[in-house]
């Protein structure tokens, strides 16, 4: 049962990203399945749901075909070997994001669809950097507003855990991969750069942007942290500032 749905999913994906959902009729999603339209009609309900589930379906297994590590080790090779199964699954179905695209105007519903795939690869790439963190490759900034001691904490919004600088180069970066699978045929001059040199490149300026040491240079996350150049010298209370003899 499960797949012969899966195959529906994969079939009417196949004609959505050549069709469009007007051109989509179930009896070209049921011939390319082979089955026939009363098994589409009693597995999903109407043509509707079974497209927005196709789109999802299409988006989510192709989102993460690669996990990052849950202890980093080499940050610049994980993010490279990541980035470049994320592009080539994008690259895989760019027919089907840009029909979806070009739907939007009439069918909003699907954007939700369409960006499930990438919300879940963000999320993947959220995680690893606050394990990045963990393991002493990156000093986060403490958020702005955090409260003083003593007074009550506000309720966090999502981000609230990484600085803003974190959060804006993690959507470039994600939008960087994106762009680059929809639009290095299109516009081929905004991308001089090989497309299987593109990942490790778009990699080694994220890392730059949010302060990722090298393997190398990490700092360990058990050591003392060093004490600030810039902080005034700590008071002693039990000094008078009187010579000692």
């Amino acid at each position: 049962m499960l797949e012969n749905r899966c195959r529906i999913l994969e079939a009417a994906a196949r004609v959505y990203a050549h069709f469009g959902f007007r051109g989509a009729t179930t009896r070209r999603i049921a011939s390319e399945a082979g089955v026939n339209e009363v098994t589409l009609f009693r597995t999903f309900g109407s043509k509707d749901a079974l497209i927005e589930e196709a789109i999802r379906h299409v988006s989510e297994v192709s989102a993460a075909p690669q996990a990052l590590p849950e202890v980093p080790v080499d940050p610049a090779r994980e993010l490279c070997n990541w980035a470049t199964l994320q592009l080539a699954e994008l690259r895989k179905h760019r027919a089907l994001i840009s029909q979806a695209m070009s739907d939007l105007e009439e069918r909003s519903d699907l954007a939700p669809c369409v960006a499930s795939g990438m919300s879940a690869a963000d999320l993947v790439l959220q995680q690893y950097l606050e394990r990045l963190g963990a393991a002493g490759f990156v000093d986060w900034a403490t958020p702005a507003g955090e409260p003083a001691a003593g007074e009550p904490a506000a309720a966090a919004p999502p981000d609230a855990a990484t600085p803003p600088d974190l959060v804006a180069a993690r959507s470039m970066f994600m939008a960087a991969l994106f762009s680059d699978a929809m639009g290095r045929a299109m516009m081929p001059g905004l991308y001089p750069q090989p497309a299987e040199r593109a990942p490790a490149l778009y990699v080694q300026l994220f890392l730059r942007a949010i302060g990722c040491r090298a393997p190398a240079d990490r700092r360990d996350p058990a050591a003392p942290a060093a004490p600030d150049p810039a902080a005034p010298p700590s008071h002693d209370p039990d000094d008078d500032g009187a010579p000692r003899t």
